[in-house]
């Protein structure tokens, strides 16, 4: 079985209710975001992911929620923190960051993001970690 670390980083425009969002391979929107390497710290993987996908930097914060689904092929914890963009961040205006990168509203983000969040409310009123799993494959076999 494959076992899996991801992190994705929730970052919230409280002045203008937004969040930032990033377009996925299969185009589905989603948090910025990727898979932590065998060397690195889950802060590092964030950080570095978030440059590659938005291109931009962040400070990371808190963990707010963790997500765990265990599959008979795969095991993927997904852990998600708080992340602040560092300077004075405004999307970078490049065509192919200005397709994957946007601000969406709460609502209109609450919908196009995946379930495992189940309301975007949680990530926002959230003050300390959320854990949640989804055990598609019982454990005593």
């Amino acid at each position: 079985m494959k076992k899996t670390i991801k992190v994705e980083g929730f970052i919230y425009n409280r002045k203008r209710d937004e969040i930032l969002a990033v377009r996925k391979k299969d185009l589905s929107w989603g948090l910025p975001g990727g898979e932590v390497a065998r060397d690195e710290t889950m802060e590092e993987a964030l950080i570095r992911v978030i440059k590659q996908e938005a291109n931009i930097d962040v400070s990371v914060a808190n963990l707010l929620h963790c997500w765990e689904r265990r599959t008979a092929w795969e095991h993927v914890c997904t852990f998600v923190f708080r992340a602040f963009p560092r300077g004075n961040f405004i999307v970078p205006k490049t065509e192919e960051i200005a397709f994957r990168v946007k601000w969406l509203s709460v609502p209109l983000a609450d919908n196009l993001l995946p379930l495992e969040y189940s309301s975007l409310n949680l990530l926002l009123d959230a003050t300390g970690a959320h854990y949640d799993h989804c055990n598609e494959f019982p454990a005593n076999q």
